[in-house]
């Protein structure tokens, strides 16, 4: 049984911190929880030199959206769901496909075997190249996106804050030239902004989370042998349910933040209007499960891709690109094996996500 308390204050940090699964869903769907996390952490971990020396950086992260609540959320959200509908997301399967042979072609070119950047990195940096309509490589979008990451998840740190603020000068020129962002509003200064921040906030969603799965999917199946027979024998829906088991095993992302909107109780605890939440979406504190920790199922739906109005807009895409690398690895190299070195986790609290993965192929 988890001894983790479902609700605890974090002395260290400064938050709350909420372990239990079915209070997680509570928080998550709860008017009296807001989303704009992002303010209330400037406030807290940086210092007011810092916020002023970097408040170009502050406001680009305060107009994503998923910082905002209803109505506003709901109507910048509206929009990116249209681009990201079901049927967008299906029509990109071939190039999904074709990205994916690319990428296991230079897996295969470059001994040793290293999963994360020739496969993980290169899928999810290459498909959300082809979505956003960005030129640059899948390298160059993961040192975007883990820089920000570590921002967000450290804004304590002042090197943090200047490699984060080199990012985004680098990321705004960037999709100042995107197809994407073109079909958005762009009449005035604050559309201009407004617009360029949804889509790097899309282009970040879509890069370490999905490539922490494709990795994480990979080292999984090649430990499961029944599984492994299955997706090599073309079992229909044997890829697709490896995937959430995945997903549930090793969510890459580990909390979700939310801010307490007034004074209120939850679980016997007295909350104040502004406190720092932070929901767990494995069931454990902050500092439990290194590696990778499994994310519990509340009646039949795990917390992975959030839940309530914020639910992960591009939650099918990883669902499909991680499926379709389950299948075409299979089908490449059906004796691959994991190989003698271990996997290597990255440090980062929040995004949980390997490294380095090394496999024998077989070949």
């Amino acid at each position: 049984m988890n001894a983790t308390p479902p609700l605890v204050w974090d002395e260290g940090l400064e938050c709350w911190v909420v372990a239990d699964p079915r209070l997680a869903r509570q928080v998550l769907n709860h008017p009296g929880f807001t989303s704009g996390t992002f303010e209330r952490s400037f406030q807290l971990y940086m210092t007011e030199a810092a916020r002023e020396e970097y408040r170009e950086l502050t406001e680009f992260l305060r107009l994503w959206f998923v910082q905002t609540d209803a109505p506003e959320h709901t109507a910048l959200r509206r929009p990116v769901q249209r681009v990201m509908s079901a049927s967008y997301v299906r029509s990109l399967a071939p190039r999904v496909e074709e990205i994916t042979e690319e990428c296991l072609d230079a897996l295969a070119a470059s001994p040793p075997y290293d999963v994360v950047p020739a496969v993980a990195d290169g899928i999810s940096g290459k498909v959300m190249a082809h979505v956003v309509g960005v030129a640059e490589p899948p390298g160059t979008l993961h040192r975007w996106a883990r820089t920000l990451s570590l921002f967000i998840g450290a804004m304590y740190r002042k090197d943090h804050a200047a490699e984060a603020h080199r990012t985004m000068v680098e990321m705004t020129e960037a999709l100042s030239r995107a197809d994407a962002p073109r079909s958005f509003p762009q009449e005035t200064p604050e559309d201009r902004a407004r617009t360029t921040a949804t889509w790097a906030m899309n282009l970040f969603g879509g890069l370490e989370t999905t490539s922490s799965l494709l990795a994480s999917t990979v080292m999984d199946v090649l430990g499961e042998p029944v599984v492994w027979d299955a997706v090599r024998a073309g079992q229909p829906g044997a890829a697709e349910e490896f995937v959430e088991r995945v997903l549930r095993r090793r969510p890459p992302l580990r909390h979700l933040g939310r801010v307490v909107a007034y004074d209120q109780e939850l679980a016997g605890e007295s909350m104040r209007e502004g406190d720092l939440v932070l929901v767990s979406l494995t069931g454990e504190g902050l500092l439990d499960g290194a590696g990778g920790s499994a994310c519990p199922v509340t009646g039949d739906q795990h917390l992975i891709f959030g839940f309530g109005p914020h639910y992960c807009v591009g939650a099918p895409l990883a669902r499909l690109e991680a499926a379709v690398l389950l299948r075409r690895f299979a089908a490449r190299f059906p004796d691959a094996r994991l190989a003698a070195k271990s996997p290597e986790w990255g440090p980062n609290l929040s995004y949980v996500g390997l490294d380095h993965l090394y496999v024998e192929l077989g070949v």
